[in-house]
């Protein structure tokens, strides 16, 4: 285990987070329409195949939680990278919609699984000691914040310029070509503990350690509660009084200030410790959600602006720090990755919710202030000390 994470390993595993986010997380909205259009596929197809693969990226997370720790980092990306260019080249020539909805859910469901926060932190959590672990989680969440203003200009781009299947052939050589690099070049991560449970008892153990139950139900409600915002944020703003343009713009600057939420993290894991520091990102999503239907004035929305971007900012990083502080090294990658599931399943249920109690009641304020109730909830429920999983049954 390294001291400090060393400077070639910060930055491939900065730029792997940057395109496993860039080129599906958030480009995949990019060539939805393109592919709709050229086509004639279903739009409700073409987004179930991107709400598919975000659950199956937090189920696969699961299990590449646990090969990291078993078989290393080298071989899992190595199998990524195997895994991924081939998909994306079916994708990219497929004439069927079906052939492209499974093709689409493995090839999201693998880009996310090793190229989101789960995997990556996970190799992080294995190479750096604890006193500067959090600096190294919150380091890489900085890299995956450009994630978005890179790619989703760039896939445009290359849309209008060479059409969306030479887009996604682009796409599978970048995702695949990282994948690699990251094999390559960061030390192999494989975990400390060699006498580390079986899969089968970490679910079993899991499902009775309340330190782990608690953990990932605040992670389920932190991607109900952010999936709200992100859907709301431009609609609420336009219907309080702001033009479409003012409030994209601030949607816009809202991400970009998650960056704010990021800088200070290892200062306020110092100064306040993980646990205290993830229930305050709790807290102030949960504030943004109750300021966002007053957002009609520009002072009120750049308010808006600025606590969402820094809450949801903090958010992630204090998850996975929390998370290495309690969780013993063994399990570290399957929680991760059952996080990353949890949260991907609120972030499903999210909008759903949200959606059905706005057309019950005619107005968007009841399901956000809804989803600030559960932010305060999740805030409640962050476990304060953890009962260790168990380490034998191996397998």
């Amino acid at each position: 285990m390294h001291e400090r994470l060393p400077v070639r390993a910060t930055v491939v595993l900065g730029v792997v987070t940057i395109v496993g986010f860039g080129v599906w997380f958030y480009g995949y909205g990019v060539l939805l329409e393109p592919i709709r259009e050229d086509t004639g596929w279903s739009e409700a197809t073409l987004s179930s195949v991107y709400g598919v693969s975000l659950l199956g990226a937090g189920a696969l997370a699961t299990l590449v939680g646990r090969l990291l720790h078993r078989q290393g980092s080298r071989l899992v990306y190595t199998v990524g990278a195997a895994i991924t260019l081939p998909a994306y080249l079916v994708l990219a020539t497929s004439t069927s919609e079906a052939t492209f909805a499974v093709v689409g859910v493995i090839a999201g469901s693998t880009t996310g699984a090793l190229g989101y926060y789960a995997a990556v932190h996970t190799v992080i959590a294995q190479l750096v000691g604890a006193e500067h672990r959090a600096g190294a989680i919150t380091t890489n969440t900085l890299w995956g914040a450009f994630a978005s203003p890179i790619f989703l200009p760039l896939l445009a781009w290359m849309v209008l310029g060479v059409g969306w299947r030479s887009t996604l052939q682009a796409a599978g050589f970048t995702v695949a070509a990282m994948f690699l690099l990251a094999a390559v070049v960061v030390p192999d991560s494989r975990g400390d503990d060699g006498a580390a449970p079986s899969m089968r008892a970490l679910f079993v153990a899991a499902a009775r350690d309340r330190v782990v139950l608690a953990l990932l139900t605040t992670t389920l409600a932190g991607g109900l509660v952010t999936s709200v915002l992100f859907l709301y944020q431009v609609p609420v703003m336009v219907a309080a009084g702001l033009t479409l343009g003012v409030a994209s713009g601030l949607a816009g600057a809202r991400g970009f200030l998650q960056l704010a939420g990021r800088i200070p993290m290892p200062w306020l894991i110092r100064r306040l410790g993980s646990r205290t520091t993830l229930r305050l990102a709790h807290l102030v999503a949960g504030v943004s959600c109750v300021l966002l239907p007053l957002a009609g004035t520009l002072t009120v929305a750049v308010v808006f602006a600025v606590v969402a971007g820094i809450s949801i900012g903090a958010l992630i990083p204090a998850e996975s720090i929390f998370s290495a502080d309690a969780i013993p090294g063994s399990s570290l990658g399957v929680v991760l990755g059952a996080s990353a599931l949890t949260r991907g399943v609120g972030a499903a249920v999210g909008p759903v919710v949200a959606g059905t109690l706005s057309s019950v009641t005619g107005s968007r304020t009841p399901a956000l202030l809804l989803a600030a109730a559960v932010a305060v909830a999740a805030a409640w429920i962050v476990p304060i000390v953890r009962e260790q999983l168990p380490t034998e049954g191996h397998g």
